[in-house]
């Protein structure tokens, strides 16, 4: 690592070098003096003396010059440089390989190039690249964290295989930054090997990512971007007598074909081949496919519809579960002196039509008992005020647990005065006779309401047909909303939510008597969405997506879920809320304990449909609305040097080597011949006798 200094003045005390070098350079060979008794029998020689500059004790010298030079150091007060150092090392790559694993993934000619361009990513890497390995769809999940172990990278590759699930390239792009941010590398690479289809950008906005982190797409789209899928399936039950009878009908999608295609459809119904059609299909487009009715199974049913598998095969299947026929029972409550066919629109509306199926029961108010009420979903007073007493007690109670109650005010009571009393959203003030103007209409109708959802995308105009010629004055209740208006701006529809229920005043006259409305084309569909609504049913669809949140059946004990290809699930927490995420096509069947006998309850699960478009999208358009941080995520300000040199404290460690070299030199110095170089005194002379 790059090695700086706090105080780089004082390196200029170097030069003290020169001091060890002078001092060995200046000391001199001494002669010991020895006495001799007569220089008679010695033999004169002229010697010629000279004064040698050299070097004598070596080791000496390098000790006393690491102890300068190591003192120098320490009172420049050196700090090791970790920033610089990653700087320095820019060379070497930190890479997390994305690879995308969606549905639209297993294109004949796309996953083949998507395995080959990891591989080759992972091939160009230096020895000391760290490379990491990160699988996507929806989720993201790291098959392998960083390694320097290339080999083990590629492996993690070849166990990757496409799902059923959509593309989000956001999940990748998370899970590259946690990978990089926890391993504490400043800067890296995120590679995503994608076939770049457009849905898969949901999410990018407000991501973001470090200024270090570098993110590139690796194209693996096909040259060929024509397919056909399955979208949709839609099912109609028939009414007739016996068992009953459905129709059914696919909904074929096709994207970018180079013309025409003529392909075969299947049918199954609950694993049998129940019929199939052969039709050509236009370069772009969706198309209904309609198959001959099929008897209808008790039960719930498992619907299959197949083409001709083409080189995105996973789309060309569709499943479908229609649920078993159940009937909500509505109770009618009408005038004594009612007349036998007053309320033949009304009942014929409700009874025409299935999903569900509604069978109506005549009553009187006086009638409407706890036993009565149990097990019906709706209760309809026709024309009639809620019964006082008894009745009128179990009617609110079984109100608040989650009964639908819808008053209709018809002829009878449009003249009267009738208080809200707590259960109606509004009171009854008079009637409104509009004979001169030839009936009011629907004014401004909530068509974001569910009774009125069959009235959008612009069907509403059937409401506007139905002409009212009397009908009551209502004075709203302050926690009353108001669903529809007539054109004079007075209340058409109220409701108000009482407890686990809901009460519907209906001001509109559902009579002939009144106005046209039973006669217009709006008045059924009004009518069965205003029933179904008002008993609180959810219709179950008939399939989900995958990756979407599956609420298993509720009240099942030890509950196991059995997946289409055959994993068992046991969730960890099968209370209340309880869901599992759907991953594979197919059909789930949720079981009591164990796998035997026929599912508590079943879903079918499909693709999202987005992912059978191929058309890729610009790479550069992975990053559009991704910011950038200027710091990492629980990081401070970039700290000082004083502040970085104040925690290594190496200054210390240098000025304890220096003390330990001081004594090693003196304990040298002093030891063997060195220790006899010192100064002797001088003998004094005898004389001679």
């Amino acid at each position: 690592m790059p090695l700086g200094f706090l105080v780089p003045a004082f390196l200029a005390g170097l030069a003290a070098l020169a001091i060890p070098v002078l001092l060995h350079l200046r000391q001199r060979d001494r002669d010991r003096p020895f006495r001799f008794p007569s220089l008679m029998f010695l033999y004169r020689i002229p010697i010629r003396t000279a004064q040698h500059r050299r070097i004598t004790d070596w080791p000496l010298l390098l000790l006393r010059a690491l102890a300068v030079a190591l003192l120098v150091l320490a009172f420049a007060r050196p700090l090791v440089d970790r920033a610089a150092a990653a700087a320095a090392a820019l060379d070497v790559r930190t890479v997390v390989v994305a690879l995308d694993q969606s549905l639209s993934m297993g294109h004949t000619s796309v996953w083949p190039a998507a395995l080959d361009s990891a591989r080759a990513v992972i091939a160009e890497l230096g020895a000391d690249d760290r490379v990491a390995v990160v699988f996507f769809d929806d989720e993201a999940t790291v098959a392998q964290p960083l390694t320097l172990d290339h080999a083990t990278a590629v492996a993690a590759i070849e166990t990757a295989r496409p799902s059923a699930r959509g593309t989000r390239y956001a999940s990748a792009l998370r899970a590259g930054r946690q990978l990089l941010l926890a391993d504490g590398a400043s800067r890296g690479e995120i590679l995503v090997i994608t076939d770049l289809q457009r849905s898969g950008v949901t999410g990018l906005a407000g991501l973001e990512l470090p200024e270090g982190i570098q993110v590139r797409a690796i194209s693996a789209a096909p040259a060929d971007r024509g397919n056909t899928a399955i979208s949709g399936i839609d099912v109609q039950r028939i009414q007739g007598e016996g068992r009953g009878r459905m129709t059914l009908a696919a909904r074929v999608m096709t994207r970018g074909l180079e013309g025409p295609r003529r392909v075969r459809l299947d049918l199954t119904v609950n694993g049998r081949a129940s019929g199939s059609r052969e039709i050509t299909l236009a370069a772009d487009g969706i198309i209904p496919v309609a198959f001959d009715p099929v008897s209808l199974p008790a039960g719930a049913v498992r619907v299959t519809v197949t083409a001709a598998p083409d080189a995105l095969p996973a789309d060309d299947v569709f499943h479908a579960l229609v649920p078993a026929e159940d009937a909500e029972r509505i109770i009618l409550v009408s005038p004594g002196d009612a007349a036998a066919d007053e309320t033949l629109f009304l009942e014929r509306a409700l009874e025409i039509g299935r999903d569900p199926v509604m069978r109506v029961e005549r009553r009187l108010a006086g009638m409407l008992g706890s036993g009565v009420l149990e097990g019906a979903a709706v209760v309809v007073l026709y024309d009639v005020a809620p019964p006082p007493g008894t009745a009128g007690n179990a009617l609110a109670e079984w109100v608040r647990a989650g009964g639908g109650l819808i008053m209709a005010a018809g002829a009878r009571l449009s003249p009267r005065t009738v208080e809200a009393g707590g259960l109606l959203p509004g009171s009854l003030r008079g009637p409104v006779d509009r004979l001169n103007d030839r009936g009011g209409v629907f004014g401004d109708v909530s068509l974001e309401h569910p009774v009125f959802s069959p009235f959008r995308a612009g069907a509403s105009g059937a409401l506007g047909s139905a002409r009212f010629l009397r009908y009551a004055r209502v004075e709203p209740t302050a926690d009353a909303e108001v669903v529809a208006k007539f054109d004079d701006g007075l209340p058409a529809l109220l409701e108000r939510k009482d407890g686990e229920g809901r009460v519907l005043l209906v001001v509109a006259p559902l009579d002939t008597r009144s106005g046209d409305f039973p006669l217009q084309a709006a008045y059924l569909p009004f009518l069965r969405r205003l029933a179904v609504h008002a008993s609180g049913r959810v219709a179950a669809p008939l399939w989900q997506s995958t990756g979407e949140a599956y609420g298993f059946a509720a009240g099942v004990q030890e509950p196991v879920i059995e997946s289409p290809s055959g994993e068992l699930i046991r969730p960890a927490s099968p209370g209340p809320g309880a869901a599992i995420t759907l991953g594979e096509s197919g059909f789930y069947g949720t079981y009591a304990v164990r796998v035997q006998g026929e599912p508590a309850a079943q879903v079918a699960v499909n693709p999202p449909t987005r992912e059978a478009d191929l058309t890729p999208m610009d790479p550069r358009e992975l990053l559009l609305g991704v910011g950038q941080e200027t710091t990492v995520v629980g990081a401070g300000p970039p700290a000082t040097a004083r502040e970085v040199e104040g925690r290594q404290r190496l200054w210390r460690v240098l000025l304890l080597i220096v003390a330990a070299l001081l004594i090693a030199e003196t304990l040298l110095a002093s030891r063997g011949w060195r220790g006899i170089a010192g100064r002797l005194a001088a003998s004094p002379e005898r004389s001679t006798p």
